[in-house]
């Protein structure tokens, strides 16, 4: 949210806050705008009736300031309280300056509103604005900005456009600066639709010239909320047309956007048009494109883009570099990525806990907990203090080591570094135990979890049901899917496959079959996960005939069954030698370019081994084959002749 003080000079940009989707009467969008916005209510009445807390208690009350309160007005006043990050003080200095005659101009109330607005307590900065507009001290344009970008943090835009009608009462003109907040303020409660019809009555109205912070804030916003086209439209719109013309900031937030939705290509012909019109991309842009490159591996591309780097002399910075080290972490790269690391330090970049942190995650997938228990020391020694993700991913990894309790001793651990266990903490370290089949110390765990107010999610729930079902209490898992069907979390299709598996692993096909049959009762539709498990467990039971039919349903629905339920499936018809429908099914995958897995391949031979190496089976198992690399090619005849050895 871009907040102006007593100029019109961007101060600060505050952080973007989780758009609200309470129910509101829609913006008006017919009529005369400024004739709606004059019906507006004034501050008097109209701030009241949102705010309970009124900092009139605290002005006026009589209490007794510093003995050099006067002196402490001086100082601060001239770096426009900057340097205030206390909120009791901002109060004694307000009251200070509203008791002084004269008082102090404006801008000293605006600089003082405004450092109230950089704490974070935007509820305190309405109800200073409130006090300052009750004592008589006569606001402008500014004052009404800065209370408007407040009531946008509150998610009370509606509250901000009644303050148009304020301006005109005043005799003030809105202009761009408040407009821009008004328009960040829509985004922010995810009104979108508003939020454009606002853009287009500033154009069409001609109520103000749009700048180039209105045009970053309108892509930003269509972007974050997932508009990318609209505002790939917006920024052709003013290329051709406005009289500002998108910079930098403007084509790196969709390239950033594009990448992030996996659209790396158009993000590239995004960047060559950029690049063609003279705009020079700074580091975050190439930043963006390096990571949307890294997703999908395309090293070749990455390489490129950095060298476009150094020839442009546009140096890597701390995030540039902690993407290629989580990138060559993901790949595997680990010993690759800890040079890339030592560069930063060589090149005086300081690594930060997001490099620590993806290199430290790179240990523990290759299992190297020593490095990486080595890591967390040395980022440690070198004034990198680790965050709760960093012990999290730590856990993790003592976790899928199997040292659990190194796990649990970090765990324990952490509060006395001032860190709190967040959900994610105890969902791994939950995980962990109950792969280790500790059920006793993962239900002692999950109490503790709720004593200390970390209650779990969907995620945490659906790890206790696969903790479960894994180690044969299936009722439990049936038991507390219950229990979040009538309270919360909702269950996800994720739960009840876990436990429609487990109930058949159980032995109890009827009750999974019920399960599955009530999935459109409660609005989910099976994944393929599901109709695997589904065609697995009708298999086991001997019951080929629905899962023959289970198959056709999953096709039906469109939901394309892969290699794994193919050979789930022929292992069940094999095993009941029914060969002709093996067959067919073999044919069908092989059409596919699937083949079989090594289960299947193994039940196949030995039914073929029965009748001789002439058999039709043994064709369609090669033919299948020959689908795929000459490595599983060499594999399943390598399979072939071992059998067949073993047979003779």
């Amino acid at each position: 949210m871009v907040l102006w003080g007593a100029n019109s000079t961007a101060l600060r940009v505050l952080p973007l806050q989780k758009a609200w989707r309470g129910k509101r009467k829609p913006l008006m969008v017919g009529g005369s705008f400024l004739n709606w916005a004059n019906s507006g209510l004034s501050p008097g009445n109209l701030l009241s009736l949102h705010l309970p807390f009124h900092f009139t208690v605290f002005f006026h009350n009589g209490d007794a300031v510093w003995p050099n309160v006067h002196e402490s007005y001086l100082h601060h006043s001239k770096s426009r309280f900057k340097s205030i990050k206390k909120l009791d003080d901002a109060v004694l200095l307000y009251r200070h300056m509203v008791r002084s005659r004269p008082r102090p101009p404006i801008i000293q109330f605006n600089h003082l509103l405004n450092a109230v607005v950089k704490m974070g307590r935007y509820r305190h900065a309405v109800s200073l604005f409130h006090d300052i507009f009750a004592s008589g001290v006569l606001v402008n344009q500014f004052t009404l900005t800065i209370a408007a970008n407040s009531l946008a943090c509150l998610h009370q835009v509606d509250s901000g456009f009644a303050m148009l009608g304020t301006h005109l009462k005043l005799g003030l003109v809105p202009n761009v600066v408040f407009f821009t907040t008004l328009l960040q303020g829509l985004f922010l409660q995810g009104r979108v639709r508003d939020a454009i019809w606002l853009f287009h009555k500033l154009l069409n109205e001609k109520l103000c010239e749009p700048s180039d912070v209105t045009l970053l804030v309108l892509i930003d916003g269509l972007c974050k909320a997932g508009h990318t086209g609209k505002a790939i439209n917006m920024l052709n719109l003013f290329d051709e047309k406005g009289n500002y013309k998108p910079d930098e900031r403007a084509y790196s937030t969709i390239i950033d956007s594009l990448c992030k939705d996996s659209l790396v290509d158009d993000a590239l012909v995004l960047f060559a048009k950029m690049m063609k019109k003279g705009i020079p991309p700074d580091v975050v842009t190439y930043s963006s494109l390096v990571h949307g490159l890294c997703v999908f591996s395309r090293w070749g591309e990455v390489k490129e883009i950095v060298k476009r780097m150094m020839d442009y002399r546009i140096p890597l910075d701390v995030h540039t570099y902690s993407i290629l080290v989580d990138g060559f972490c993901k790949e595997g790269w680990v010993s690759d990525a800890a040079k890339i690391v030592e560069t930063m330090v060589r090149e005086g970049v300081d690594p930060n806990v997001i490099t620590y942190s993806a290199l430290m995650d790179g240990y523990c997938l290759q299992g190297k907990m020593d490095s990486a228990l080595e890591l967390l020391n040395t980022m440690i020694r070198r004034g990198c203090d680790p965050n709760i993700h960093t012990y999290n991913i730590l856990i993790n990894g003592y976790c899928k080591s199997g040292c659990l309790d190194m796990a649990m001793q970090l765990l324990e651990n952490i509060p006395s570094i001032g860190l709190k266990p967040t959900v994610v903490t105890y969902s791994s370290m939950l995980e962990g135990l109950f792969q280790a089949e500790r059920c006793a110390d993962a239900e002692k765990l999950f109490n503790q979890m709720v004593e200390n107010r970390e209650y779990p999610d969907l995620f945490t729930y659906n790890i206790i049901l696969d903790g479960f079902c894994k180690n044969h209490r299936v009722p439990q898992a049936l038991s507390l899917l219950r229990v979040m069907e009538a309270k919360s979390p909702t269950p996800d299709i994720v739960s009840y496959t876990t436990v429609i598996n487990g109930l058949f692993k159980d032995g109890k096909s009827c009750s999974a079959i019920e399960l599955f049959d009530a999935l459109p009762s409660v609005g989910l539709q099976p994944n393929k996960l599901t109709y695997t498990s589904m065609i697995s467990g009708l298999c086991r039971e001997g019951l080929l005939e629905d899962a023959k039919d289970m198959l056709k349903k999953m096709e039906k629905n469109g939901c394309m069954p892969d290699s794994r339920v193919y050979s789930e499936l022929i292992y069940g018809l094999v095993k009941k030698n029914e060969h002709c429908d093996a067959i067919l099914l073999l044919e069908e995958m092989s059409r596919l370019g699937f083949s079989p897995d090594n289960r299947t391949c193994e039940i196949l031979l030995k039914s073929i081994l029965q009748k001789g190496p002439d058999s039709t089976l043994l064709q369609m198992l090669l033919k299948a084959s020959k689908c795929h690399t000459t490595t599983e090619l060499m594999e399943s005849q390598t399979s072939v002749l071992k059998t067949y050895d073993a047979f003779l």
